[in-house]
């Protein structure tokens, strides 16, 4: 099973609950995908070697037991519906990560291993998320996603992103940066929010995306935060750089099991504009006081004709 096609595989599956269908894996487990008798996505791994324990979280239920002998089974039971896109990539990911491995025991382990990563992923948010959180992380990820990863290849480019600590650069590699700002279709203004976004001794670029919301009937793959990362997970080969984009995610405080990340975006345009010493920012050289300690500013979109890049 490859896991471009593994969501389709999911999608398909009959909702009759109770019910489990054999994923092609090509591993010495056995994996299962289906719905519980409680009617929630499930997906299964059955070995005939004691499973080591693996604990639930509030949004993914973990059973584990044995059938009879020299049959065990383990089971990942989605809790919440909202967070059946993030799901689906765990599936995807958990399934590749026991193929092509003939030991049981280490290909569990892997099992264990993988689901660590993905715990985090699946626990209640608890904060308000505003709009412009919700567009600037879905700004940065279609970036990530459309342009930088055929630059930089899938592992440089994860490293390279920033903005995920606030007042960075949303992207960085040696001396080139790129600030991304997602903004309404009919914004006429862009906000920077600090003075390091646009300060800085090398050349950058400000890329503005225009976004409209749309229903969330419509689904080319790639129009909401959830679509984003299945896209993007299901490149990454790494471990380590799996988890160094899941740490990158959750610092933003978007729960991507919450419904908002299923909130639809049609990117109406990307603009990028080159940033060098006559662009009109500010920097640090222009704060006088020292007890100035944050600044912010707007620049006027239609203002930035001159500074266009092709």
């Amino acid at each position: 099973m490859k896991s471009s096609t593994n969501k389709d595989v999911f999608e398909a599956i009959s909702n009759e609950m109770g019910t489990q269908k054999l994923i092609d894996v090509d591993s010495v487990l056995k994996v299962y995908y289906g719905l519980s008798s409680d009617g929630n996505p499930r997906l299964s791994f059955v070995s005939s070697v004691a499973p080591p324990k693996m604990d639930s979280t509030k949004l993914l239920k973990v059973s584990q037991g044995k059938e009879c002998e020299k049959t065990y089974w383990t089971n990942f039971d989605l809790l919440e519906p909202t967070a059946k896109q993030v799901f689906y990539s765990f599936c995807s990911d958990l399934a590749d990560a026991v193929a092509e491995i003939n030991d049981e025991k280490k290909a569990l382990i892997y099992l264990k291993n993988r689901f660590h990563i993905w715990k985090t992923l699946f626990k209640k948010g608890t904060q308000m998320v505003s709009a412009e959180l919700l567009k600037g992380l879905f700004g940065e990820l279609y970036f990530l996603n459309s342009c930088l990863f055929e630059r930089f290849g899938v592992d440089d480019a994860i490293k390279s992103w920033s903005g995920s600590d606030g007042t960075a650069k949303g992207f960085s590699k040696d001396t080139e940066w790129v600030e991304i700002k997602a903004v309404s279709v009919s914004a006429v203004s862009v906000k920077i929010s600090s003075i390091s976004q646009l300060s800085s001794e090398s050349p950058g670029h400000l890329v503005i995306i225009k976004l409209e919301t749309i229903s969330p009937l419509y689904a080319d793959g790639k129009s909401s935060i959830g679509d984003l990362f299945y896209e993007i997970v299901k490149q990454i080969e790494l471990n380590e750089t799996k988890e160094l984009f899941f740490s990158k995610v959750q610092s933003y405080g978007i729960n991507l099991t919450d419904e908002c990340c299923m909130e639809r975006f049609n990117v109406i345009s990307m603009q990028s504009y080159g940033v060098s010493s006559d662009f009109p920012r500010l920097t640090e050289d222009d704060i006088k006081h020292k007890e100035i300690c944050k600044v912010s500013y707007e620049l006027i979109i239609n203002s930035l004709e001159r500074f266009k890049e092709a």
